[in-house]
């Protein structure tokens, strides 16, 4: 008979058995898959996606004025030679839509005006109509929730009056024209609409008056030289100034490789578990199976035959799991990516990066199963023909207890204890493996008593029954065991961190609300503090200064603030002295950095960062390091004079409001809305970034989770065959007790005790280890420079040995069940 053909009829023999080892697989290969092409996929994506997004220019004019002359865009356009250069303005109105059910807020728009539409600058993707025209510009996902197509006119609401245009070209959803979803996300954010320059000149009465110019480079031209005629441009002009544009990655996506590392050590756990798994199913096949190799041999077949024989069997399963996984695994990474992507607002619909997952998986799927064959191969070459006459057919798990198993788990989770990163799980869990099986046996010795109390009968015949195969149970719990102390570190992470960022958000957002405006007038800061329930108000300046970082140029937001109102308005925490105290003692050529930056930066408190003023590039000595959660947690802070003489700016944008005790903060937010309107370019306040951030680490964390969950049903198909397992073996004692009067319902009861009992060793266990990896991560975790204070939530811990109990619990339900069918005429036909 062909050898595969043998293969094949030995894994029918046990369908259930083969089915659920053949799952495991799946899961295992599809977790694997998922994740390297998803993370991949990212990888690549977010450096092109900022590029495209935010990098389609390489400098930009600004002034240190609200508005300066056109006639500068039309002077670097005619000097500049060899560049691609717009003129932009902008201004903030609101659609004229006459409908009750939308309120005055949904209906703010950002409005841009483009001295060319069709350029490379721009980038749109047109997808109906022409960027030539003379009409707006909208986005196709503007144009799907406003019910306008090309040709159809819209009207604005201005201080002259309704203006109406017509709707000149559809585009692709882009960073230049980002708007709401929906009207209801209207109430957050604005919508976005092109226009040509001209027409927003004419409706705002600002002729000839732009706010920015944007230049591209050709792409064969010397930057260096390029960046020196630029800089000598702009000084030629009175209140012009140069940015090139740098795009920072660690500045948008912080804590990203933190993030990606977790998703892989969570994606590996399945392929990981299910080697137990696989273990468990061949070395329990091969005893099973110790006469036919005794007779085969006593026929002539030699030890590699038999041996061949297991690894074609493993081969088989491993060929149609990986088949199967990876097509379940595709599906599953599009799903991770689509979520990844959601959580860190990067749209893009490039396909998928696969080479390396599909690569990494196949092995892993194909290799981890002839791995795991490898001792039963061993064990089924080695059987004497002898020694399979005189065995009675009990005792058919692998060795139990080797001497050296618990001094090298010790050492390996010792050993934990000095990595500060998170690959100190793979020792800590392998450390955990060794030791878990003697830390089972203490576990069912003091079960016993407490089964036969609460259980009688049945429960002093599953205590008896866990100590069986002590090894092959003990292995199957700590698969269980290794998933719940993941999903409790990750849980518990997560509330941690999110705790550490609330209390640090309000304690350094500067008040109830920041409100951006294109630029603040005067008598604005009136304006506010004269609002009903507001107590007091404070304008401040911020300016994306560039920084020079080991020979790079980066963007660095500054911050100008003033001594005397900080600690009214706190930017920042700080300790040891007041924040008042902090910005008082600063001298003209010092700064202050937050740790995200003083950690990118990499250099010691008195040192000096390089940033480009007014004046050129200027050095100034880091005086302290504080904590903020402003722009992300990421800038800097300079005393307001010597911001001013810095960068020369001579606007503000931004305003700070603290509310009394007699308004809400929406109420807070509604009347500041009332007084001015559309000017809005932004309003923000703590409790929206807290909700940002805690919906950016519940997405993330509950990736890491999901992945997590598929572990831990790995091990409950772990638990479900080796109960199946241990069924077979005491057919003849089931059938036998059944005949001398043990109900079914009894036996069921045993069976799912049995089950029980293993999943509370491994809830118990892994909740103590989970706990522990929770004080060990404490110790050096730093998520956006923030590190979070050992603490446990009792309530999660809770929650995660119910949810461990209940995968027990269910995954015992078939083989009791199997269990209580067992008939005496089976029991004694049994071999």
């Amino acid at each position: 008979m062909n050898v595969w053909s043998i293969a094949w009829r030995n894994l029918k023999r046990r369908k259930l058995r083969t089915l659920l080892t053949f799952l495991s697989i799946v899961i295992g290969v599809a977790s694997t898959f998922a994740v390297i092409a998803s993370v991949d996929s990212a990888k690549k994506v977010f450096p092109l996606y900022l590029k495209a997004a935010f990098g389609k220019a390489d400098y930009q004019l600004l002034g240190t004025e609200a508005y300066f002359s056109e006639q500068i865009f039309r002077e670097a356009a005619a000097k500049l030679d060899g560049t691609i250069a717009i003129a932009v303005a902008e201004k903030n109105t609101k659609l004229h839509l006459e409908r009750e059910d939308i309120s005055a807020i949904q209906k703010r728009v950002d409005l841009t005006g483009y001295s060319r539409l069709d350029t490379p600058l721009t980038g749109f993707k047109t997808v109906k109509g022409s960027l030539t025209g003379e009409g707006a510009v909208i986005t196709d996902r503007t144009a799907r929730v406003w019910r306008v197509d090309v040709g159809d006119t819209i009207a604005f609401n201005t201080d002259d009056g309704v203006r109406t245009i017509p709707v000149s070209a559809i585009v692709r959803y882009t960073v230049e024209l980002m708007g709401p979803s929906s009207w209801t996300m209207a109430k957050y954010h604005p919508w976005s609409v092109a226009v040509p320059l001209p027409v927003l000149q004419e409706w705002f009465g600002m002729p000839g008056q732009i706010d920015g110019v944007q230049i591209k480079l050709d792409p064969n031209a010397d930057a260096d030289a390029f960046g020196q005629r630029i800089d000598a441009f702009a000084k030629s002009h009175d209140g012009i100034f140069a940015q090139p544009i740098v795009l920072d990655f660690d500045e948008f996506f912080q804590g990203v490789d933190t993030f990606f590392l977790a998703l892989y050590l969570a994606g590996f756990l399945g392929i990981a578990l299910s080697a137990f798994i696989m273990f468990n199913s061949f070395y329990v096949g091969v005893k099973e199976r110790r006469n036919e190799f005794a007779a085969l041999k006593t026929i002539g077949y030699t030890p590699e035959q038999l041996r061949a024989f297991v690894l074609i069997e493993a081969l088989l399963l491993a060929a149609a799991g990986t088949a199967v996984g990876l097509i379940a695994g595709y599906g599953l990474a599009i799903g991770l990516k689509t979520v990844i992507f959601l959580i860190f607002s990067v749209h893009d619909d490039s396909g998928m990066t696969l080479a390396k997952g599909l690569a990494v998986a196949t092995l892993a799927g194909l290799l981890v199963p002839v791995a795991a064959s490898l001792y039963p191969m061993r064990q089924a070459g080695r059987t004497s023909v002898i020694g399979a006459l005189k065995e009675s057919g009990a005792g058919t798990g692998p060795r139990p207890f080797r001497i050296w198993q618990a001094p090298l788990g010790v050492v390996l989770i010792g050993s934990a204890f000095f990595i500060k990163h998170l690959l100190l799980l793979v020792p800590l869990l392998t450390g955990v493996a060794l030791v878990f099986p003697f830390l089972f046996r203490a576990f069912v010795a003091l079960l016993g008593p407490v089964y036969r109390s609460a259980f009688g009968f049945g429960g002093a015949m599953a205590a008896r029954n866990l100590k069986r195969n002590p090894a092959r149970t003990a292995m199957t719990s700590v698969i269980l065991c290794m998933g719940i102390a993941m999903i409790v570190l990750m849980s518990s992470l997560n509330s941690a961190l999110l705790q550490t960022y609330e209390r640090i958000i309000y304690a350094s957002y500067g008040g109830n609300l920041d409100v951006e405006l294109h630029h603040i007038e005067k008598t604005d800061l009136e304006r506010i503090r004269a609002i009903d329930g507001v107590a007091d108000a404070q304008t401040y300046p911020l300016h994306g200064a560039i920084w020079s970082l080991n020979g790079q140029k980066r963007k660095l937001p500054v911050y100008g603030v003033g001594a005397e109102w900080i600690d009214r308005f706190p930017l920042f925490a700080a300790t040891g002295q007041t924040r008042g105290e902090l910005i008082g003692r600063l001298a003209k050529d010092e700064i202050v950095l937050d740790k995200i930056a003083f950690n990118i930066w990499g250099g010691r408190i008195g040192e000096t960062v390089r940033l480009e003023t007014k004046q050129g590039m200027r050095d100034f000595k880091v005086a302290a390091v504080v904590d903020t959660m402003k722009n992300s947690g990421f800038g800097a802070f300079l005393e307001e004079e010597t911001f001013r003489d810095s960068f020369g700016l001579k606007y503000e944008r931004n305003a700070l409001v603290i509310k009394d005790d007699s308004i809400t903060p929406v109420q807070l937010r509604e009347r500041v809305f009332e007084q001015f309107g559309e000017r809005i370019e932004e309003m923000f306040g703590p409790e929206d970034w807290v909700s940002i951030v805690g919906a950016t680490f519940t997405g993330s964390f509950s990736i890491i989770n999901g992945l997590v969950v598929l572990s831990i049903v790995i091990s409950g198909i772990g638990i479900t065959n080796t109960l199946l397992m241990n069924i077979m073996e005491r057919v003849r004692e089931l059938g036998m007790m059944r005949a001398v009067g043990v109900t079914r319902r009894q036996v069921v009861g045993m069976v799912i005790a049995e089950g029980l009992g293993i999943g509370l060793a491994a809830t118990i266990v892994g909740c103590l280890f989970g706990i522990l990896l929770i004080y060990m991560t404490s110790t050096f975790l730093e998520v956006n420079a923030l590190t979070y204070r050992f603490g446990v939530s009792w309530t999660i811990v809770a929650i995660i040995a119910l949810f461990g109990v209940a995968v027990s619990l269910a995954s015992s339900f078939a083989p009791a069940s199997r269990a209580a069918k067992t008939r005496l005429s089976e029991a004694l036909r049994y071999e």
